[in-house]
């Protein structure tokens, strides 16, 4: 049986898997008629699995959501009492921060040379690739002040918590941070660096406004992804599960194993947290250097998380559970009850996406309707071709895509910019616009049902991916 074509529309922009085979709940899918049609098959087995877990009470797909392993990319999976580590995947915590810069407009940075040299002054304090090179400017850290990262994240810097989803996770007092080796000889060379793959630093200009912003998009680096895999092996063991199918794996908070898990999954949360805003620092450092003008922390938020939150029933009554967002972003709108008392309680907290290094990125406020989507929205534009596959049938295309981000010309808050600068000779064609979903079109689909509204559209004008 196709599950595709089992679900059901229920209105323009809402699908329902219902329950079937092992599921515990009917899945919940948002999707235009245009993304739904070009999903694929596995990602709706993937849902139908993701719904199946033990404890599962809730199970959603953002509109940008594409097939992963475990569970959807795109997925939101909420539980009572168990922990499914594919919710978080291999970089535990991973997610974006967001920098304004007051006073510095489109006009100032139209010169393609000013954004080049502002690349090159951010590259001299901030690792980037999947390596631990540390350049000559990157800040150092003790095994000391490591450790506190790792047990209170960006309080342990200072950061204030209005300007984090979670300024820290608590963590036991007794746990050995140590204990997986191979992740904890990551935490002190990897500190500050932003990684491989998708994660970057961009500038970016405001469509509206002219406002300039700075994003960064990383996670837990090393130390996240060797104790996601350390569990995966031993959840499997636990579950009796092969090897092969270690992501399946599931652990319930009662017993030692699911204890240990979390607390190991929330330092690297801290880890992940504390490492975006120290990388804050060596931007600022450029931004000054280049420009004269000093960023400030907007908001930091997370898309690769387990987290406890109070759960709004249909009814209208509470109670706690276990949210897992994989490739999704936390969506609390005005007077959730986990933002009472904080700087977001009247307006709901920012939700921070970004879409591709063409198409650029938003910010998003939730809506009332974002309680049917697991109070959630997506986490990006969504993939639509795999790494592999765009470097194999993009290749002879390189040239040709060189030429679009060169010579891309947009008008931002009244003034023409040209060219996005990037700090790689050749465009990462598995990163370029064409292996991404358009971004306004899966924004069109929260915004049709209610569930979140745009505040802010920005595009990209200059760009540093993380590449060894």
């Amino acid at each position: 049986m196709s599950l595709k074509y089992f679900a059901q529309k229920i209105s323009d922009n809402h699908y329902v898997l219902p329950r079937t085979a092992k599921m515990r709940v009917d899945a919940h899918a948002f999707f235009s008629e245009g993304l739904y049609e070009r999903t694929e098959e596995a990602m709706w087995n993937q849902l139908a699995s993701a719904a199946s877990y033990e404890g599962v009470i809730g199970a959603y797909l953002m509109p940008d959501a594409h097939s992963g392993y475990g569970v959807p990319v795109g997925c939101v999976v909420v539980t009572e009492d168990t922990i499914i580590q594919a919710g978080s995947g291999y970089d535990i915590s991973c997610g974006v921060l967001y920098m304004r810069v007051p006073g510095l407009g489109a006009e100032q940075v139209a010169d393609w040379d000013r954004r080049a040299r502002w690349i090159d002054e951010v590259e001299k304090r901030v690792a980037t690739g999947v390596g631990s090179g540390r350049p000559s400017l990157m800040p150092r850290f003790s095994w000391s002040k490591a450790e506190d990262i790792l047990r209170h994240g960006a309080k342990a810097l200072g950061v204030s918590a209005d300007l984090c989803e979670r300024q820290y996770i608590e963590v036991p007092d007794d746990l050995d941070t140590s204990k997986i080796r191979r992740a904890y000889d990551k935490v002190v060379p990897q500190l500050g660096s932003v990684g491989g793959g998708n994660h970057f630093i961009e500038m970016q200009v405001e469509r509206d406004t002219g406002e300039v912003w700075v994003m960064i998009h990383c996670g837990s680096r090393g130390y996240g992804w060797q104790t996601a895999n350390h569990y995966f092996y031993e959840g499997a063991a636990v579950r009796g599960l092969p090897k092969n199918r270690r992501e399946d794996s599931w652990l319930r908070m009662d017993e030692p194993l699911g204890r240990e898990y979390w607390a190991h999954h929330n330092s690297a949360a801290n880890y992940a947290v504390a490492n975006r805003h120290i990388i804050v620092r060596g931007v600022q450092e450029a931004l000054q250097n280049v420009f004269a003008k000093e960023g400030v922390v907007y908001y930091e938020i997370s898309h690769n998380l387990v987290q406890q939150e109070t759960l709004v029933l249909p009814d209208g009554t509470t109670k706690r559970g276990f949210v897992h967002r994989k490739g999704a972003t936390r969506a609390f709108p005005p007077g959730h009850p986990d933002l009472v008392g904080g700087a977001w309680e009247k307006t709901g907290h920012p939700c921070l996406i970004p879409g591709s290094m063409y198409e650029g990125a938003a910010i998003l406020f939730a809506q009332p309707g974002a309680s049917r989507s697991g109070f959630s929205v997506n986490h990006g534009s969504g993939r639509q071709m795999a790494r592999g596959t765009a470097k194999r049938e993009l290749e002879p295309r390189q040239r040709e895509i060189d030429r679009e981000m060169r010579d891309v010309t947009r008008t931002l808050g009244g003034v023409e910019i040209t060219g996005i600068v990037g700090n790689t000779k050749k465009t990462p064609l598995d990163e370029c616009a064409h292996v991404y979903k358009n971004l306004d079109d899966v924004l069109s689909v929260l915004e049709a049902e209610g569930i979140a509204k745009v505040a802010h559209r920005l595009y990209p004008v200059a760009n540093m991916k993380g590449m060894d």
